[in-house]
């Protein structure tokens, strides 16, 4: 699409949709709420899609069907199986990232500080700004394709003749607020006033996750500065520990900050199509707000500041009162027929159904 192109409105750019159905979370021991409300990251591996609930510390797998549009088979990977978690298998990650690379699935958490809801008359409970200690993870866990095509994130993978044993990984985990990435990245100039304030008010929280090879890139919620929103790239490696550790620059540090023109918007995913990264942006705050997908060239990432006329505007979503929050973004097929699949947290009601455990998304064309 030319930069100055227009994006197409929703109703000519959409193509089709994805009936999700979930297991009822009664029937999960590590799962206290349904899945289906509150879905927070997509990735795909072939036709095998994974999700993930904010409020769990698991990743959800579907075989989905592109010819009916249906997406079941619901099984449930609690990550406190393979990893060992500060608050355990049932503590919540707000997983807020999930990427496919090169036979890896990666999946990330907010790594944000949360403020407490006001309860009955416990107005003071505002006052509470509270940690999650499994937020802070960073890992990924090796893919393994079974005979019937679905694909299965497992702990670790033997050597065959194709290559070498995997196994999954992660940044080192504490149980406080002083994680490695906060920490690395509460001494930059930028990210840092902001690393100890609540998530949806402008505090350190990442929303977005991309992987290409072993570049890591983090989508910011927030912070916004000034309109300009946040991404923060990582070559990862393993170290003789087993442990996942950013790679030392040449300027000495382990990551790069960029600053993104999003119309004052933050990032809420992101994703790999082809050469070109996929922007999700939505409101840094917890409201409604106009929601875009954007494009930018890899060739434009080693600039640090990335003006709009290098970021042309695919799509703009709906907005609707109480519900629909796009947080899920993924390219899913091939060549001509690639579409852009959108799932949605806080959904409308006109895409769940409880009983079936349902969640509709989206499917776009893409140009």
């Amino acid at each position: 699409m030319p930069r100055d192109a227009k994006p197409l409105p929703l109703d000519r750019a959409r193509t089709g949709t994805v009936d999700m159905l979930f297991t009822h979370h009664d029937r999960i021991a590590h799962i206290d709420d349904p899945i289906w409300a509150d879905v927070s990251s997509l990735a795909a591996a072939g036709r095998t899609l994974f999700v993930t609930c904010d409020e769990t510390a698991s990743v959800e797998g579907l075989d989905w069907d592109p010819e009916t549009g249906m997406a079941g088979g619901h099984r449930s990977y609690p990550l406190g199986l393979v990893f060992e978690l500060p608050e355990g298998a049932k503590g919540e990650m707000d997983i807020e990232g999930l990427a496919v690379s090169d036979g890896w699935l990666w999946v990330c958490g907010s790594h944000g500080l949360k403020r407490g809801k006001p309860g009955g008359k416990k107005f003071k409970d505002l006052a509470d700004i509270d940690w999650d200690p499994n937020r802070g993870f960073l890992g990924r866990l090796p893919l393994v394709e079974r005979e019937d095509g679905r694909v299965e994130p497992v702990g670790a993978v033997d050597p065959i003749d194709a290559g070498p044993a995997r196994r999954a990984a992660m940044l080192p985990m504490v149980g406080t607020r002083d994680t490695y990435l906060r920490r690395m990245l509460a001494r930059d100039p930028l990210i840092g006033p902001f690393i100890d304030l609540p998530c949806k008010e402008n505090g350190f929280d990442v929303e977005g996750l991309a992987v290409r090879g072993n570049e890591v890139i983090l989508g910011l919620r927030g912070p916004v500065l000034r309109g300009w929103a946040l991404i923060v790239r990582m070559e990862m490696a393993e170290t003789a520990a087993g442990e996942l550790e950013p790679v030392k620059r040449e300027d000495g540090r382990r990551y790069s900050v960029h600053a993104l023109a999003l119309g004052g918007q933050g990032i809420r995913d992101l994703a790999w199509d082809g050469d070109r990264l996929l922007i999700l942006s939505g409101a840094i705050a917890d409201h409604e707000a106009l929601q875009s997908v954007f494009a930018l060239e890899a060739g434009d990432l080693d600039r640090e500041v990335i003006g709009a006329d290098r970021l042309p505007r695919l799509l703009d979503l709906q907005i609707l009162r109480g519900g629909d929050n796009a947080e899920g973004l993924e390219v899913v097929g091939e060549g001509a027929d690639r579409r852009l699949m959108l799932v949605y947290d806080s959904p409308h009601n006109a895409r769940t159904d409880a009983d079936e455990g349902r969640l509709t998304g989206d499917l776009f064309a893409l140009s």
